[in-house]
């Protein structure tokens, strides 16, 4: 799609009252902070509880019995209504009630006093089993997620078979290995798997999949556009509100680029060089494409991983009049740039990029443009990545699902002064709007699952590797000093990550089905 036929494109969303939508920035100053005791912000409370329960979304306990936990004194960040010093009381894996002043009953307190209290951590974008057995990349890496703050991750399955010959058992494993709850999505990559998308919805609770504009040689297939449209026929024969994740790159240009690249650096490239085999221009053009396919089948596409400055600027011309689009970054690049690496053990596919893409993506973040923040987290051993090849032939991926939530917090909060609760939005509400597990999910209102995590502000760690939880044996952000760390985790009412201990009896994750 050249750019007069872009021009042209943004020009009709334009003139497309039916879908056009305003962009709304969060309404939240860089100190909209409560300090509690007023009536205003238990008055707000109070409404969204009750339009809740008129819904039937969530019921608000009726009567005030004991609670099974309380979280009391701490900063209570509520993704999209602001900060504020509340208790949380819970009962039964459920959040009981907010309340400023009025104690409850508990049969256990927990003094969060200078700590931020917020829901659990939702990573959408995690890969699993592609290097080691799918039960011990679930145990590893859920594992090191609660540790990081996060109780639920979105799990790309994949391969080449029916889903129904592995699902099942993925699904067994998640009650016996998995720490955090998990939100299945599909891999679609072949003409079966497409044709079975309803069964997929209705037998297994999948409403959301993926395909690859762009794959991987040699692991995962990259799909054309006759195929996405049928992808998208398929995914509205399901009779729900499905949404299709992408991996956004022009597959010819990455070919084109990684061939050029190739010749240009030869076996010495490091992950500097990597880069240029996966230039801005093949993001931009797949992102621009998907956006047009989406608006004209009326489907919701998931962009995972956007990274450049030119894919985000042009997102930014089509999000506000394409209500189908949602948007994804990923930690890393929010923290970290090609720029500070050597070597090919940092390879990741779509490739870390620059200080100015880095900047471009904090910035909608901070106006709204990006929806979600999650980790692209794929667990490697350096045996398994095997970095004495050469960049053209090492395996891309990195664990960083522990030092996702510290890293973000750094970057925003710490360096840029960015609001808080609008990135624990980024890192909650939104994900669990997008994939349909809000309120259930994402916010720590009256009736939603009692997934918490407490962050305390003062708390700096260098970071090695060995001090980690996944089995992989290195990290991207290996010695440097992070600062904004969860110091408890709470799954279901448990407590299951206090001062960097797992404390959990045993796992306790599930599939969550839509």
């Amino acid at each position: 799609m050249g750019n007069d036929i872009f021009a042209d494109y943004i020009k009709n969303l334009k003139q497309n009252n039916e879908s056009a939508r305003p962009a709304v920035p969060y309404a939240v100053g860089r100190e909209n902070v409560s300090a509690g005791g007023g009536s205003e912000t238990l008055d707000v409370l109070k409404e969204i509880s009750q339009k809740l329960t008129a819904m039937q979304t969530v019921r608000e306990p009726q009567t005030k019995d004991q609670a099974d936990l309380a979280v009391a004194g701490g900063m209570v960040v509520l993704p999209g209504h602001g900060v504020f010093k509340a208790d949380v009381y819970i009962k039964d894996g459920k959040i009981q009630s907010l309340s400023q002043g009025e104690e409850v009953r508990a049969a256990k307190t927990i003094d969060a006093s200078g700590k931020y209290v917020c829901p659990g951590l939702i990573d959408p974008h995690v890969h699993l089993g592609l290097f080691a057995p799918m039960e011990t990349d679930m145990a590893s890496e859920t594992k090191a997620a609660v540790m990081g703050g996060i109780t639920t991750t979105g799990v790309f399955f994949g391969g080449p078979a029916s889903h129904f010959s592995t699902f099942p058992e993925i699904e067994e494993q998640a009650g016996r290995y998995s720490y955090t709850d998990i939100i299945p999505h599909l891999v679609i990559g072949n003409e079966e798997q497409m044709r079975e998308i309803p069964d997929y919805a209705r037998y297994f609770g999948v409403t959301s999949f993926k395909v690859y504009m762009n794959g991987i040689p040699g692991m995962i297939p990259s799909v054309d556009d006759g195929f996405i449209l049928d992808v998208m026929e398929q995914m509205k024969r399901t009779g729900k509100q499905c949404i299709l994740c992408c991996h956004t790159e022009n597959t010819h240009i990455v070919a084109r680029a990684l061939r050029d690249a190739k010749e240009k650096y030869g076996e010495g490239a490091d992950v500097r060089d990597w880069m240029e085999s996966h230039p801005a221009m093949a993001e931009e053009e797949a992102a621009m494409r998907i956006a047009y396919l989406a608006e004209k089948s009326r489907t919701p596409v998931y962009l995972v991983h956007i990274g450049t400055k030119e894919g985000i600027e042009k997102l930014r011309q089509i999000k506000p009049f394409n209500k189908y689009v949602h948007i994804e970054t990923t930690s890393p690049y929010l923290a970290v740039t090609s720029e500070q690496f050597d070597g090919p053990l940092y390879k990741m596919e779509p490739p870390l990029r620059n200080q100015e893409d880095k900047n471009a993506l904090w910035e909608a973040l901070d106006d709204g443009v990006i929806d979600t923040i999650g980790t692209d987290n794929v667990c490697e051993s350096k045996e398994e990545k095997q970095p004495e090849r050469s960049i053209w032939d090492v395996v891309p991926g990195y664990s960083v699902v522990e030092t996702h939530l510290a890293s973000v917090l750094t970057e925003g909060v710490v360096n840029r002064g960015i609001n808080i609760e609008k990135i624990i939005s980024h890192m909650t509400k939104c994900p669990a709007e997008t994939f349909g597990v809000y309120p259930k999910k994402g916010t720590l209102l009256p009736g939603s699952d009692a997934d918490l995590v407490l962050i305390d502000m003062n708390v700096t760690r260098e970071v090695h590797a060995k001090d980690l939880h996944s089995r992989s044996d290195f990290s991207i952000f290996e010695g440097r000093r992070l600062t904004g760390w969860p110091v408890m985790t709470i799954k279901g009412g448990s407590i299951v990550m206090e001062n960097g201990m797992l404390v959990a009896d045993a796992p306790s994750g599930h599939m969550v089905k839509r």
